[in-house]
């Protein structure tokens, strides 16, 4: 597990999260889609996402009523990740901010294009994120886009002005992996890997949690990203 992550800067993990880690994010999410549309019997129910796509102000609204949650962050506590987190890390700790992303079919504005996690979390080299979908990401469903071994480069200036991007120049001819998951797979990343999220192009949303982790034994921690937990 080690070696993988050495060499490719990222590691997938398959099914090391339950239903029941999971059912606390999403009831808290539903409970938010009820507020507009009460009918709704899941979080990808069609009426919900029409309303999603005809309604965006209310994706904006969703993400301030729910990111940091504490049902996200207890994910960050569940014993088969944290097991993985420290044969990767001396003293792990979990940051409090958690962002939870909400992808509407074919809306691009916040779209996560090309970039290091390092250049916007500003904290010491070894820092990890677990990115975490909802529901089973494929391709079409706006799955991750990874450069294997791209963190081997360190920190890389994020130079290219594309409209309020800030990207990473000089990468772009690298071998590029789509990781397609299921629910209950997580993915686990160097802050230094360059990776992309895609377009969803599916009719149901994206859901996923971001979750950060600091190694205590590097040192400061990122000023942007106040308050840590112990692991």
């Amino acid at each position: 597990m080690m070696d993988t992550f050495k060499a490719d800067g990222c590691l997938i993990l398959r099914d090391v999260l339950t239903g029941a880690d999971l059912h606390g994010v999403e009831n808290l999410i539903l409970s938010e889609v009820h507020k507009y549309v009460p009918e709704a019997t899941g979080i990808n129910d069609r009426v919900w996402v029409d309303h999603a796509i005809k309604h965006p102000d209310t994706i904006s609204k969703m993400y301030d009523a729910v990111r940091d949650a504490d049902e996200a962050l207890r994910l960050g506590q569940v014993a088969s990740l944290v097991d993985t987190i420290k044969s990767l890390m001396e003293e792990p700790m979990l940051y409090n901010k958690v962002p939870l992303r909400i992808d509407v079919p074919f809306v691009n504005k916040e779209l996560a294009f090309w970039h290091q996690d390092d250049f916007y979390v500003q904290g010491n080299a070894r820092e990890l994120t677990v990115w975490i979908p909802l529901q089973d990401t494929k391709a079409h469903h706006g799955a991750l886009s990874v450069m294997k071994g791209s963190h081997k480069s360190g920190p890389i200036p994020h130079t290219l002005k594309v409209g309020k991007k800030t990207l990473p120049e000089g990468i772009f001819e690298n071998p590029v992996n789509i990781v397609e998951m299921n629910r209950g797979d997580v993915l686990i990343f160097s802050s230094y890997l360059v990776h992309s999220s895609n377009l969803n192009v599916s009719d149901a949303i994206r859901y996923s949690i971001q979750l950060r982790y600091s190694d205590a034994s590097a040192g400061a921690h990122s000023s942007l990203m106040k308050g840590v937990s112990r692991v």
